[in-house]
């Protein structure tokens, strides 16, 4: 068997180079361990992506505010047709009709806002995405720029909607501001057209008008009725009803006055007048309704 161990018997000195061959050793490690590679979307598309998301936004809002001013043009159109029915209804139902006016723009407002604050909570979620792809990646550089790029995007878009929704507010409230003005002016045009109307179709009303006027006298008095020409007659044959109407009138005359309009009467009396012509009713009636108090607070 032979020896590993070598004698200094057995060695001798040689001039000639001995080579001797390396030993060769298993590489240990059989598989590299390889780099991850980011797959994800660019930084280009992510702001493609936000560029689509702002556009998309302000376009859903231009819609929300031409939808408002659409319902707001419905609201005023059926407020002039159905004006004469809201005089006889009476003011209550005036109000109802501004307060639902004002319930479906405070509708629309409310829709907007929420559809703006998902836009931007997507937007603030996409930018998050990009802050950990970058991170992912390991391009500090490329994640900064990124990061800065979509914070900026990202304000400018906040302070576009922020402005968007002032001027749909705005508008909103313009239009309830009008549209109540409107129902108003209708409401005393309409009023107007109906007592001509019946003035002059109705007879009777310088009768009714008269007697009320009287009721109003005091005292023991001399009593001139004026009225318009086209009442003369009928008032005239009435005279001694309205002298028999009330026990302090000592005495009645009718006279005409071309200043009084139909249907009107002026009593003068020792102690006064009393002005019942149609316009100064109207004057009263207008001065009350214009008195209304507006609806605020929204």
């Amino acid at each position: 068997m032979a020896s590993n161990i070598i004698k200094s018997a057995k060695a001798h000195y040689s001039k000639k180079p001995v080579f001797i061959t390396p030993p060769s050793f298993k590489n240990l490690i059989d598989d590299e361990v390889e780099e991850e590679i980011y797959s994800g979307p660019s930084i280009e598309e992510i702001e493609k992506e936000i560029t689509d998301k702002k556009n998309s936004a302000g376009e859903e809002l231009r819609q929300l505010r031409k939808e408002a001013e659409e319902e707001a043009k419905r609201i005023i159109e059926l407020a002039e047709v159905g004006a004469f029915q809201r005089i006889k209804d009476g003011n209550e139902k005036y109000k109802a009709e501004l307060e639902n006016a004002r319930r479906q723009s405070e509708d629309i407002i409310k829709d907007a806002r929420s559809r703006a604050e998902e836009i931007i909570k997507e937007a603030e979620a996409r930018k998050n995405d990009i802050q950990q792809a970058a991170h992912k990646e390991g391009f500090d550089k490329g994640f900064e720029e990124a990061y800065e790029k979509g914070h900026e995007e990202l304000d400018r878009i906040k302070g576009r909607l922020e402005k968007i929704l002032g001027e749909t507010i705005n508008k909103r409230n313009e239009i309830i501001e009008s549209s109540e003005k409107q129902l108003i002016n209708i409401s005393i045009a309409v009023a107007k057209k109906v007592v001509k109307a019946i003035t002059e179709s109705d007879q009777a009303v310088i009768l009714r008008n008269v007697t009320e006027a009287l009721r109003k006298v005091k005292g023991r008095a001399q009593v001139t009725i004026r009225v318009n020409i086209n009442d003369l007659e009928l008032t005239t044959r009435h005279k001694d009803d309205f002298y028999r109407m009330l026990d302090n009138i000592e005495n009645v005359n009718v006279l005409e006055d071309p200043n009084i309009e139909q249907g009107g009467c002026i009593i003068e009396t020792d102690f006064g007048d009393i002005d019942a012509r149609i316009a100064t009713q109207m004057n009263e009636i207008e001065t009350a309704i214009k008195n209304i108090q507006p609806i605020k607070g929204f």
